[in-house]
């Protein structure tokens, strides 16, 4: 006889919600630990840098300039540990406490689903609302990690107050969206989707009695709106400047036609990152609310704010990726995970019915946003950083590009087909797929992160991340010379704050909100400000690709790009250039046009070693625009030789500049200027 067994305890649901909070908190700390530094420019480092202003200044600016609002309370949450005297220990606790704070989006979204539906189905929502590969963001400075909790909480207070408008709950609703614009401007969106949330919710109970009993909420937020105008307008200016950091959003003229495809690919792309069920489960709950037949009051209340809130986040990041980012902003969509889950976890635990008509309908229309993506122009390396979800098709696409369509359409294809003819007794085989997959495309993110990032890192800065603040013991400042991999400056800005300042030759300013000036080198080589007035620092950051006057104090190796790193002068004061050089990479390769500018030229020589490479070229040496040397050069010749400076004003401090040009590629040892020492008094020449 088999003994009876013991039945388990069971968990009760607070605390299995608790650990799933806890369980993706470490798993996300684990994937977030092989990334060494910020990686998506200038965003993290912007976020980054305010924070520590914030609790070092009480100011959110950037190197005490002025700064638009970009977010309150992601600073407020990264500064905390950034701001610590030691930022790679601030950085290392940042981490765990951005796991807690991304995944604590489960506690809002069970609290909701348990208004709805049983304690199994409200976690089964929790946890697929931890799944999505956009929690990646958890290990990068970015907004969303404040802002994906935050917005499931906006939407849950939403719902209650549909439910019963009283003023408390109203309020809640005010302050849950005052909490979610000082996060991130985007939550601008919660005020159509409210006043279309109160419409639906009016249309599912057939009484307009809703209608009325907002007036006091929606009184509080226009109010809101303007006074957030009468301090955005105060001093003057365009209505865009409503929009703050995003104030070019609003300057730029969108087409009709462009946005409405953008449109429709951010709702395939809602379709596609949540797993292609939530989405269609969630429309055939919808069909019974239209029609009247939803029973439930807090079941219609979810379904009007959820619709209405995915609607409207679908047509805004729809129309602002059609201009501002040219691809799926998937990130600028996340909010609408949650809201699937729980519409999807509803599904479920009803019985999983699927009228046939009904359904087939939805899942003809479900296919058309994702049938229709221009898979070449959306998956790409640079989407990547938007849309964590392609990371697994980019992969299929770099190694298998005939197996993309199949992948993509076929997958959406079997997946729909499957949502329609599943039979209720393996509905839970759905819910499986989804997990497996998010689980899946997690990891794949993951893991791209951290191999992008570590990458990055090497390029850029090395692992002396603080290199800057070790060497010099005041503020320093960096002269940047219009490099394409601009995102060093900041980079290295948010890892050491003695760099205080940040200088740009003519043309090439840094990207982003960054203040800076622009400074002009004189003939002599003084480096000037447009005031007429040297830059003050003493410690200068600049490429090696110039030579100041002073001593170099420390210096780091970059990879990949055209300069080899870069080096900290301690430079004379007023801060000068002896030289600038151009067109020759950290290898000595030379494209087709070498340029080496000799500033405060006096007597010497260039001297140039060149190599040809593979073909025989043509090259010729000129001095100050005239043609000195013309040289044919076979396969792997080696040509030395050099050209007399000659200051174009004899005594005055000028320039001499350099050019070599070659008709193909060629390689170069030395391309370095040697000034002629000044013979002592009573010396005689060489015999």
């Amino acid at each position: 006889m088999i003994p009876a067994v013991r039945r388990l305890p069971k968990i009760p649901s607070w605390t299995a919600l608790a650990g799933l909070v806890v369980t993706s908190a470490a798993l996300r700390l684990w994937g977030a630990w092989g990334i060494p530094s910020p990686w998506i420019a200038p965003d993290e480092m912007v976020y980054g840098v305010l924070g520590q202003s914030l609790y070092r200044t009480g100011e959110l600016a950037i190197l005490g300039g002025p700064t638009p609002f970009y977010s309150f309370v992601y600073p407020a949450i990264a500064g905390l540990p950034l701001a610590l005297g030691d930022v790679e220990l601030g950085y290392a606790l940042l981490k765990p406490l951005q796991g807690v704070v991304m995944s604590l989006a489960a506690v809002p979204v069970y609290l909701w689903s348990r208004l709805l539906m049983k304690p199994a189905w409200a976690l089964l929502a929790s946890a697929l609302t931890l799944g999505v590969p956009g929690l990646a963001y958890s290990g990068l400075v970015m907004t969303e990690v404040a802002f994906y909790p935050v917005m499931a909480l906006a939407a849950w207070t939403i719902a209650r107050a549909l439910v019963r408008p009283t003023a408390a709950a109203q309020a809640l609703v005010v302050g849950a969206f005052s909490l979610a614009c000082a996060t991130r401007l985007q939550a601008v969106v919660l005020i159509p989707a409210l006043v279309t949330a109160i419409g639906l919710k009016a249309l599912f109970d057939r009484s307009a009695k809703i209608l009325r009993s907002f007036g006091p909420g929606l009184a509080a937020l226009f109010a809101i709106g303007l006074a957030w105008a009468g301090w955005q307008l105060r001093g003057g200016g365009p209505w865009t400047q409503l929009l703050a950091a995003y104030q070019a959003a609003g300057q730029t003229p969108y087409d009709a036609s462009e946005a409405a495809r953008f449109v429709l690919y951010h709702a395939g792309d809602a379709l596609f990152f949540t797993g292609v069920f939530p989405l269609c489960a969630l429309l055939v709950l919808l069909v019974d609310a239209v029609r009247g037949r939803e029973p439930n009051e807090h079941v219609r209340a979810f379904l009007a704010v959820s619709s209405a809130l995915a609607l409207w986040l679908v047509v805004e990041v729809g129309i602002f990726a059609s201009r501002q980012v040219g691809r799926l902003a998937e990130r600028d969509l996340l909010a609408v995970a949650p809201l699937l889950f729980i519409g999807f976890a509803l599904w479920l635990g009803r019985g999983a019915e699927r009228p046939r008509l009904r359904t087939s309908l939805i899942v003809l229309a479900a296919a058309v946003p994702v049938l229709v993506w221009p898979l070449e122009k959306l998956i790409s390396q640079e989407a990547l950083p938007d849309a964590f979800s392609l990371v697994t098709l980019y992969w299929v696409k770099f190694n298998h590009p005939e197996l993309l369509e199949l992948v993509v359409y076929g997958g959406v294809a079997v997946s729909l087909a499957l949502f329609a003819l599943c039979p209720n007794r393996l509905a839970l085989v759905l819910p499986a797929l989804v997990a497996a997959a998010l689980a899946g495309a997690s990891v794949a993110a993951s893991r791209h992160v951290a191999q992008q990032a570590s990458l990055q890192q090497r390029q850029l800065i090395g692992p002396e991340r603080d290199w800057i603040d070790e060497a010099v013991p005041t503020r320093a400042a960096y002269l940047y010379n219009g490099d394409f991999y601009w995102n060093a400056v900041w980079t290295h800005l948010f890892w050491n704050r003695d760099l205080r300042s940040v200088y740009f030759l003519p043309g090439a300013p840094v990207p982003g909100p960054l203040p800076q000036r622009r400074v002009d080198a004189y003939p002599d080589g003084r480096l000037m400000r447009v005031t007429g007035k040297p830059i003050p620092e003493t410690y200068v950051v600049a490429s090696t690709v110039y030579e100041l006057v002073g001593r170099p104090v420390a210096r780091i190796r970059q990879v990949g790009l055209e300069q080899a790193g870069l080096v900290l002068w301690q430079a004379d004061a007023p801060a000068r250039l002896t030289s600038a050089r151009s067109g020759v990479n950290a290898t000595g390769d030379i494209g087709g046009h070498g340029s080496l500018t000799v500033y405060a030229c006096g007597p010497g020589e260039f001297r140039v070693t060149l190599i040809a490479k593979e073909y025989q070229l043509l090259a010729e040496l000129r001095r100050d625009g005239r043609t000195l040397r013309r040289l044919t050069l076979f396969p792997h010749q080696v040509w030395r030789g050099s050209l007399p400076s000659r200051p174009k004003v004899p005594g005055r401090a000028g320039t001499c500049i350099f050019d070599v040009l070659a008709s193909n590629v060629l390689g170069s040892t030395q391309f370095e200027f040697k000034p002629r020492r000044a013979r002592a008094a009573g010396a005689r020449p060489a015999s």
